[in-house]
């Protein structure tokens, strides 16, 4: 039973256990994020309204969607070259959902 949770139970276990501190903090950051970044753009759209500055907003969207695009594939790779990859998405998927 001892060599059953060194090799198996122990790797699985940290690697859920991370993946749901990591989903759960990643959630908390990205709302925290999300607040200021429609602070930024209410902003852009004030002073946009009172005709200080002019903004090109389908250049804005583009390069905030590539930007989205890279993070997205970049995650998805990094999670791909996990040694513990299944347990750990369990986590985090469950992190996201419960933070």
């Amino acid at each position: 039973m001892n060599d059953v949770f060194a090799h198996i139970l122990f790797p699985l276990s940290i690697g859920g256990v991370g993946g749901f501190l990591i989903g759960y903090a990643m959630k908390k950051v990205i709302k925290v994020l999300l607040v200021f970044f429609g602070l930024y753009l209410l902003s852009l759209y004030y002073l946009v309204y009172v005709e200080v500055i002019r903004v090109n907003n389908e250049r804005l969207f583009e390069t905030f969607s590539s930007l989205l695009t890279y993070a997205v594939g970049f995650l998805a790779n990094t999670l791909v070259y996990l040694p513990i990859s299944g347990s750990f998405a369990l986590g985090f998927t469950l992190g996201i959902v419960k933070g």
